[in-house]
């Protein structure tokens, strides 16, 4: 799977813009569009959203109340429960340097871990060139 940052973005967004400090596995998945009005979903589209969920959760951007994000697939049939995710601090200051148009475009090709240490130190430097004036 390659990493899409941009997909990764709207997880976070869409769990930033959620009014609760949670949100339900179920409202979650309706808001990004998992599954179609009809509750249908593609293989590829889960694999993504399972892949990229778990990636956030290794990095702690995010946490999750069920470690397989209330989905399973077994043998060709998705079962799901409820399940809550948030952002941790850690996601909501990754979130800020994603929304960062400039940095967005210079961190996408990194690994996430490196992506997060190389936006911060490109925020800070942004930061401390606006506060000089040199921007």
């Amino acid at each position: 799977m390659k990493l899409d940052y941009t997909y990764i973005k709207k997880l976070l967004t869409t769990m930033e813009d959620y009014p609760e400090h949670e949100i339900e596995s179920y409202k979650f998945w309706e808001l990004i569009g998992l599954f179609d009005t009809e509750k249908n979903y593609s293989n590829e589209m889960l694999d993504k959203f399972i892949g990229h969920m778990k990636i956030l959760t290794d990095e702690c951007f995010i946490e999750s109340s069920s470690n397989n994000f209330g989905l399973i697939l077994n043998r060709g049939q998705l079962f799901t429960s409820t399940a809550k995710y948030r952002i941790t601090a850690r996601g909501y200051e990754f979130l800020d340097i994603l929304k960062n148009d400039t940095v967005f475009n210079k961190i996408k090709n990194f690994a996430l871990s490196n992506a997060f240490e190389i936006g911060k130190k490109i925020i800070i430097e942004l930061s401390s060139k606006m506060m000089t004036g040199g921007i």
